[in-house]
């Protein structure tokens, strides 16, 4: 396929999307943002565990999560911004959120962001949430390149992105002014190729062409 042909491909594929995609795994759901999760995403970034190493401080006031929940879906207007609730299955309560962000159709690429509630750290889940949105970006967008970026003390989201096959690309020093202090930024980068081999190491089996 050339290059504008996928740029094109990609085009299309979000243009046909009239709802946020829902991506299922055994314990986790991403969905659609509801006006219930104004609350949920309230607690979600006010917490100043999560909020530790994010590129701002937490939210002081429930009226900006209701304003962020606007950002997410105009975002999706747009179709540069995927920005999955993160659900339990079961309950379909939220526990955090997934986002494929500055989608480029040009140059096929986008970038990755999660954040769950503390209270979910240390089950797998945020490997399992960016999987999901990772293969969707990948496998159904037709993406070529995802990037990420942490606080290079983020050692858990370091060892997330690792583990999904994410290399280490560069350090942008002082890149984002926190509550905290300033903040260096840990670049990392996922081709295609390496997440099909990822996806083939699990035990998947399909046609990467």
């Amino acid at each position: 396929m050339t290059m504008h042909a996928s740029m094109q491909c990609i085009k299309d594929k979000l243009a046909t999307l009239s709802d946020f995609p829902v991506l299922e795994s055994d314990c986790i759901r991403l969905r659609g943002i509801r006006d219930s999760d104004h609350d949920g995403l309230f607690a979600l970034f006010s917490n100043p565990q999560v909020m530790r190493y994010w590129s701002r401080g937490p939210m002081t006031d429930r009226q900006e999560a209701v304003d962020y929940a606007k950002t997410i879906l105009d975002g999706f207007v747009r179709r540069d911004l995927l920005n999955w609730i993160v659900a339990d299955t079961n309950s379909d309560a939220m526990i955090g959120t997934a986002t494929l962000y500055e989608i480029n159709p040009q140059h096929a690429r986008a970038g990755l962001g999660y954040a769950l509630m503390p209270e979910y750290w240390g089950k797998g889940l945020a490997q399992e949430a960016a999987t999901l949105a990772i293969s969707y970006g990948i496998l159904e967008l037709g993406l070529h390149r995802i990037e990420a970026d942490t606080e290079p003390n983020n050692f858990r989201s370091n060892k997330v992105l690792e583990r999904l096959g994410f290399q280490r690309e560069g350090l942008l020093r002082e890149r984002f002014f926190h509550p905290d202090g300033i903040q260096d930024s840990l670049i990392f980068g996922l081709l295609r190729s390496e997440w099909i081999a990822y996806l083939e190491r699990q035990g998947y089996r399909f046609d990467a062409d």
